[in-house]
Parts: C-alpha cells; structure tokens; sequence
C-alpha cells in the first residue's frame, strides 16, 4: 500500500476527512514519504461525526498523485470521498477496518507536523491498549492488551508549546508514575485527549498528574452508574489537589443506564463542583426517549449553563414552545426523575 517504488510524480495526496485534531497516522505517512523524496498536499475536510450534520461527497481529481490516503474516523463518512483519475488510492482509518495498523517502519516515525501548521501540540501514544473490555468500547479490539508504545522523544516536539497524549488507559501502566515524572520535566502545557480512568487514581498518581501545567480541564471516565462509589471515594483523594470545575467527566448515557442513573449521574457531578460532558451512545437516537437525552446533553456539555442552573431551570429557558417543555418534563416524570 505504501511502497514508494514505479512512482514517476513522486507526489502524494493525503485527505484528512474527519479529524477532530491533526491526524497522527498521516503526519507519519507524511513524514515517510518526505524522507523517500515526495511532495506531500494535505486535503482537510472537516466532516462531523454527527449523523445530522449536513454532508455532501467530495470528488477529488487525482491525475497528478501518484497515490491518493484517505482517512475517515466515523463510519458515516467512509463513502464521502470520490478521487478521479488515479487508481492507485486507499482507504484507511477506523471507519474502514479498526484493525488496519500502519507498518512498522512508519508506525514509528516521527510526526510530520508541517502538515498541520496551525497545530501547538506535540502528539502521540505513550501506551495503547486497555486493561477493560467495555462492551461500548473498540479499542480492546482495535489495539489489543495495554502495553508501552513509544518512548516521549518519539513524538516530542520542544518548539512546540503543548503536548497531547491519545492514550486510551494510561493509568492502568504500571510505568504511568515514571512517565507522569518524565512528562512534568518538560515544562510544557500537557493534556490527555482521552478520559483517564479514574477509578485507577492513588494519591502517588494523583499529586504527580495535578502538578503538571495542564491544558484545559483534566477530563476521566463516567461510564458506569455501578462506578459512583469508587468515584465518590477517589474524589476525595482528588479534589483537594485541584480547583472548582477544573475537573471533567465524559459520561456515557443510553448504552446500559436507565434515564434516572443518566440525570443522577450529571447531579453527582454539578454537586461536586466538576464538570459532566455527555457521551450519547447509539441507542439515544432512535430511542423514544430522545427528547430527553438532547436535553441533557445540551445542559452538561454547555459549562456556564451547567454550572448556574439546575436541569428544570435550563429545561424551562431552552424551550420556547410549550409542547417541546411538556415532551421532556412528561418523561421525567414518567420516570420519576429528581429534578
């Protein structure tokens, strides 16, 4: 797929479809085919993964590549791209087989991070793999049993301010002391993209991940109702180390939750002064209850709101019409809902 060889254009194109953040697997392949001698464009799309997002097919015309990458994350954009005039073109990323890996040659190369100029952060995997099977999750199939991945001089970048970690459960590393240790000595802005489980926090982990300079809110997993009294617990070893709202948790809601372990959850949370972004899983769009997830995914995942109003306040503001208030107020109180 990746062979350089019978190439007369010497010249690649690479289409980021929709990536959230740069695109690591690219700035790899882009960093391969740079050293090999190729010129490198960079088509960035900037698709959703949202179904209701509006989407038209783009059609590139490839005539002077020699290959053509795609790369799609959400599997509702795997078919948006048309490339004409090369048939020398791949397909690749997640929405495609979530068991394609790159080879080892250019798994390892340092990223190319002219590709996205604009980008601050130095990115890449310490680890991958998860300890966890969740039945919601991919990554144990995607990627496999935890493990270390790469050393922080992989992918680290000094003249760029900030550093970005994707892994998946990076406390579970029996290496994540030393690692947190080796991240502080940089003195750069770091954040992990992913929710941090922090079922696995200790007091060791806990004081060595506040005392980093980090990027935005430190975010963890909510996933589970069943969790809230680990949770709970180590809140207490965790928030006397940070500030109010500094905190946040993804919450999946809709996959294995009933409506009631969905608001409770969000309630603990705004309780405890740490912020709730809701995950919708699936489900929560063909649900007969949809109403009521767009609602309380609309007050978690807007902080200022979240933070000033309860739920039946927001609900209150948030719908003009009578009708559209009744429809979300008949189900919580259909289902018993402390609001």
């Amino acid at each position: 797929m990746l062979n350089t060889k019978n190439c007369k254009n010497k010249k690649i194109c690479l289409v980021d479809v929709d990536s959230s953040i740069p695109n690591l697997a690219l700035m790899k392949i882009s960093s391969y085919f740079k050293k090999n001698g190729f010129e490198v464009d960079l088509k960035k799309l900037n698709y959703s993964g949202y179904d209701h997002h509006k989407r038209e097919k783009v059609t590139i015309d490839g005539s002077e590549y020699d290959k053509v990458l795609i790369s799609s994350i959400f599997t509702l954009n795997k078919d948006i791209v048309k490339v004409e005039n090369c048939s020398n073109v791949h397909y690749g990323g997640t929405a495609h087989d979530i068991k394609l890996k790159l080879p080892e040659k250019i798994e390892h190369m340092y990223p190319d991070y002219e590709l996205y100029p604009e980008n601050e952060y130095s990115i890449g995997y310490l680890t991958r793999g998860c300890i966890r099977k969740c039945e919601y999750c991919f990554i144990p199939e995607k990627e496999g049993s935890l493990r270390i991945h790469s050393s922080l001089a992989e992918f680290y970048n000094p003249s760029l301010p900030k550093i970005m970690l994707l892994d998946n459960n990076f406390l579970a590393s029996k290496k994540s002391i030393s690692l947190l240790k080796e991240l502080k000595k940089t003195d750069k802005k770091i954040s992990f993209k992913q929710g941090l489980d922090f079922r696995l926090l200790t007091p060791e982990k806990a004081k060595l991940l506040s005392e980093l300079d980090y990027d935005g809110e430190y975010i963890f997993a909510f996933d589970r109702p069943q969790d809230i009294k680990i949770i709970e617990k180590n809140l207490e070893i965790w928030q006397p180390l940070v500030k109010d709202w500094q905190t946040k948790f993804f919450v999946l809601v809709g996959f294995d939750s009933t409506l009631e372990q969905d608001l409770d959850r969000a309630m603990f949370l705004k309780e405890n002064k740490c912020l709730a972004y809701v995950m919708r899983h699936s489900n929560c769009y063909d649900s007969k209850d949809r109403p009521f997830y767009t609602d309380l995914a609309s007050w978690c995942n807007q902080p200022g709101l979240f933070k000033k109003m309860s739920f039946k306040e927001f609900i209150k503001k948030r719908h003009t019409t009578k009708k559209r208030y009744n429809q979300t107020m008949k189900i919580i109180k259909k289902d018993k809902l402390v609001i």
